[in-house]
């Protein structure tokens, strides 16, 4: 459970528990291969109260989507991303192609965005944050897709409504239930079978709901034998709901009901002799990953005049997180949190429009942790686990946060907006208070080209076990961030548009290891670079984009001065995305997506621990001195679409993955002494193929 970046944050993905999701990863691979090769097969059926009528002959529409233009960010739809080749019909996993988005593999979910760890990220869907997004470590996110209208994407530089994070912003809406109809969706596939509900109930209420689950390990989990060593005890499976209930009682009213809730569970073991533990043999044994969250939100708009608007949120989660790692130990995390939420607009004249924002979170978590972990810092290499002695550690504990903003929506001419605010944040466990200003401009240099700028300050609160008294430093601070960007956006003929943006970030206070403290605030980086996103928006046959990134990353040990490449750091990177609508019934896609092969530390020798015979640790070169090959991808995608009248449609799409079947390197497998080594590659081809049918 990854408590949300708006309040305390409990155990998002940090250096103390870097292990756990190489880990993770490890045993990941094993069942996302599983999986890959697979036929989806979508199967959607719709219904309405009306009476039943013939199909009439095939009518094609052909509309394109306007996208979101964001003075900051990017806006795309839903739609957009469901279609992205390579996206296997999920909107989220199309993230991969968006300019500011790192990743070292292609099957991590979460991106690194402008220097800053996955982390370190924040998600929120229909104005409350989400707890995870992904089912099974990142194969499909936990939104339905029909569900998805749209993504806004901050990469650096928001403004002050968003508080407590370093990395990126994503800001996901849900859509409303349609109203024209009383419609039931049925998705069955080979990996999972779901339902959706919706329609209207009165004039003034409408509703959804939906809900997922896989079974593919009903069909699968007695089929899989011993492979390396890493034997599946519990194929992976998930679940996933989310409802919405909006009420209009006037025009200026709107009450909307919205829950969302997933899980996920797997368990693994992984045998003594398991090659890819030669290096760490105390990864043998039991693994479990058990993950749920649950939430119930009430969503209140108001328009009190045509200058007063506010927005107000009620909501209540509850999480639970349960892991074994093998000899390394276990761990349980429970959460519970209420958040109070508002916001309010008022257009003081012609030139300013004020917005003011306050939210309020308490809640409870109960920690049971037992396990050996090293002290493993952004600036270590040497991450180990064998050899570390067992720390219980068991504690219940009660917070509360608080954050508020004031922005001015400042029209200056008709020509230049300027947005200043100031946000400020404060919690009661170290008793931090932050006050962090923000601004950004726009300026319209012509009718079609838009000069933009941000700047501002960030605060981030520390991983709970790396700040405790058993793993860590009860007096670790808070990391900070200065964001920096300026960018020019040009809009052509024909649905093109161009923008380009320029960015630094500056961190400080970064979670280092040390000898005496266990941790300590020795840390800081940089990053900077150029985003390009050259989008060309449906209007005949062709729509895409492309997405260019040049840029560098680094960290910095304080102490000694040395500087190192960061994790994530990737000089270039490169999507194109293509789609292509031969005619009303057929289209085609591509995407080509490659970038810098991913940094990694060179092993030079290796020396055999004097307490464990047979056990040896290696001897690293510097920090992240070496790299992987340029990774490299093309994935294609066939579409064929049908629409009929009276609402009934029908299409179908077919994807092949790595069409060249390239074999990206992931990481290396040394032996037990590390006198061999050779590279674990990445999945190589596979495909996908769905069918869709509305009645």
């Amino acid at each position: 459970m990854n408590a949300s970046k708006t309040s305390f944050n409990v155990e998002s993905e940090s250096n103390i528990v870097r292990n756990f999701t190489l880990i993770k990863s490890l045993v990941c691979r094993s069942l996302i291969a599983s999986v890959c090769g697979l036929i989806s097969l979508d199967v959607v059926a719709q219904s309405d109260t009306s009476d039943v009528t013939e199909l009439d002959e095939i009518v094609v529409e052909e509309e394109g989507e306007p996208e979101t233009e964001l003075p900051l960010g990017i806006g795309i739809s839903g739609e957009t991303l469901r279609n992205a080749p390579g996206s296997g019909g999920d909107p989220v996993r199309t993230l991969q192609s968006l300019p500011g988005m790192n990743f070292t593999n292609d099957e991590e979910s979460l991106p690194a965005v402008r220097g800053s760890r996955p982390g370190d990220n924040y998600f929120e869907a229909n104005f409350a944050p989400v707890d995870y997004i992904f089912h099974v470590d990142g194969l499909i996110s936990v939104f339905n897709a029909d569900l998805i209208e749209s993504f806004d994407i901050y990469q650096s530089a928001y403004g002050p409504e968003f508080a407590g994070v370093t990395g990126g912003v994503f800001d996901v809406k849900l859509r409303d239930p349609k109203t024209d109809r009383l419609k039931t969706t049925v998705d069955i596939s080979l990996l999972q079978a779901g339902a959706l509900i919706e329609g209207p109930i009165s004039e003034q209420q409408s509703f959804y709901l939906a809900g997922r689950f896989s079974y593919l390990d009903l069909f699968l989990g007695d089929q899989l034998d011993e492979e390396d060593g890493i034997k599946i005890d519990q194929f992976p499976k998930y679940s996933d709901y989310q409802g919405k209930y909006v009420w209009k009682p006037s025009e200026d009213n709107r009450l909307t009901v919205q829950i969302n809730g997933a899980q996920d569970i797997a368990k693994v073991n992984v045998a003594e002799d398991a090659e890819d533990i030669d290096t760490d043999p105390v990864l043998a044994g039991n693994y479990l990953f058990d993950t749920l969250f649950h939430e119930q939100a009430l969503v209140w708009d108001h328009n009190a005049s045509e200058k007063l608007k506010y927005k107000s949120l009620l909501s209540h989660t509850f999480g639970n997180e349960k892991g074994e790692f093998g000899g390394v130990g276990d761990y349980e995390v429970d959460e519970e949190a209420i958040l109070l939420k508002s916001r309010a607009s008022y257009a003081l004249n012609n030139q300013h429009e004020l917005i003011v924002g306050a939210q309020v979170s308490r809640g409870e978590v109960d920690l049971d942790i037992t396990a050996g972990l090293p002290n493993c810092g952004e600036l270590d290499a040497d991450c180990l686990l064998t050899g570390e002695e067992q720390v219980t550690l068991t504690e219940k504990f009660k917070f509360t946060t608080t954050q508020a903003y004031i922005k001015d929506n400042w029209y200056v001419t008709d020509k230049f907006t300027l947005y200043p605010g100031v946000a400020f944040q404060s919690e009661d466990i170290r008793n931090n208070q932050f006050i962090e200003p923000r601004l950004a401009a726009e300026y319209a240099l012509s009718e079609k080209t838009i000069l933009t700028a941000g700047a501002g300050q960030y605060q981030q609160s520390p991983d709970y076990l790396e700040s405790s008294k058993e793993f860590g430093n009860p007096n670790l601070e808070y990391s900070n961030a200065l964001h920096a960007q300026v960018g020019l956006q040009r809009f052509l003929d024909n649905g093109w548009s161009v923008k380009s943006e320029l960015y630094y970030k500056a961190l400080d206070n970064l979670s280092t290891s040390d000898p005496v403290l266990n941790y300590s605030n020795d840390g800081e980086g940089h990053a900077y670079g150029l985003d390009t996103l050259v989008r060309k928006n449906l209007t005949d046959k062709f729509s895409g984009w492309a997405s260019i990134s040049f840029s560098q990353a680094r960290r910095k040990d304080k102490r000694t001065g040395e500087s190192f490449v960061f994790d994530y750091d990737q000089p270039v990177n490169v999507s194109v995305v293509g789609n292509y609508k031969f005619n009303k019934k057929w289209s085609v896609g591509a995407k080509l997506w490659a970038h810098s092969g991913a940094p990694v530390t060179p092993v030079t020798g290796a020396v055999e621990d004097v307490e464990r015979p047979g056990f040896y640790r290696p001897v690293y070169g510097k920090l992240n001195s070496d790299r992987f090959p340029t990774y490299h991808r093309v994935d294609l995608r066939l579409d064929r679409t049908f629409q009929r009248k009276n609402d009934n449609t029908m299409g179908a799409y077919f994807e092949l993955f790595n069409i060249l079947q390239t074999k990206n390197a992931l990481a290396y497998n040394y032996n037990a002494d590390y006198t061999e080594k050779e590279i674990d590659h990445q999945l190589t081809g596979f495909f996908s193929f769905g069918f869709k049918a509305t009645f």
